[in-house]
């Protein structure tokens, strides 16, 4: 779904549950596409104490976004469309819930993993984003008309921007955990996500360059943002490839 959403847009934005053009659409696609390397990389872990924190994160974006679709369904008198994707969210949000009560969040004595001193790259990397993604997060979802006239770059409808703003508040929970672990597998397991999203977001913007130019409210909005993913995707990639080594 990731992939035709980003490649194909024209072919799925009528199939969306509100109004959005090329370019959020392909944004969707990089989040869907972000969680399915999230998925694998959760597969790969094998071991619960690594991979529970991309649950969190699932069921985090997930309910945001669902409760996003309800409160949209509701004021438009619902639909076949909405109303099928409204359960779709409910649905993945309540399984990755149902996932973190079954298994528990607490670590047990036979779950404690051998750690070594912090990773002080990577702390600092996580603490730096999670301040950044923590405060557009907030914002996007609660004073949406703020976020979409004083620094998102380009036009967007308010349930899009609060849709994102769940990436960012979820985003925020991982990188906020991730700062304060020793084991570098839990560290790991988040970059696959951490690399995908902002690079993929990235090449949705140089694809449609031309909606940035026009609609962004200044030049400087759109280098920070630019700035933003560049150091999340460059940063989540060389920490992915370098805790190999370590």
């Amino acid at each position: 779904m990731g992939a035709l959403f980003f490649v194909y847009p024209s072919l799925v934005i009528d199939l969306w549950p509100w109004q959005v053009k090329a370019l959020a659409v392909r944004f969707i696609g990089a989040i869907f596409l972000a969680i399915a390397f999230g998925c694998w990389s959760a597969l790969r872990a094998k071991i619960w104490q690594r991979a529970k924190i991309l649950v969190l994160v699932g069921g985090t974006f997930f309910g945001i976004t669902s409760i996003v679709s309800i409160v949209l369904a509701v004021s438009h008198n619902g639909g076949y469309v909405i109303s099928a994707w409204t359960g779709y969210f409910l649905i993945a949000s309540l399984g990755n819930f149902c996932l973190l009560y079954r298994y528990g969040w607490p670590r047990k004595p036979q779950d404690r993993l051998g750690g070594s001193g912090p990773w002080r790259t990577a702390r600092w990397f996580f603490r730096i984003q999670t301040v950044i993604v923590g405060i557009f997060g907030i914002m996007m979802l609660l004073l949406p008309d703020v976020a979409q006239h004083q620094f998102w770059p380009w036009s967007v409808l308010t349930p899009t921007l609060q849709m994102f703003a769940g990436l960012f508040l979820a985003t925020c929970l991982a990188t906020g955990w991730a700062s304060l672990q020793t084991d570098i597998g839990r560290i790991r397991v988040l970059l696959p996500l951490d690399v995908i999203f902002p690079s993929l977001a990235l090449l949705a913007v140089g694809i449609h360059w031309d909606v940035i130019s026009s609609q962004s409210p200044s030049a400087l909005v759109t280098g920070v943002w630019v700035f933003i993913y560049a150091f999340v995707a460059i940063g989540s990639a060389f920490l992915f490839f370098f805790s190999r080594k370590k």
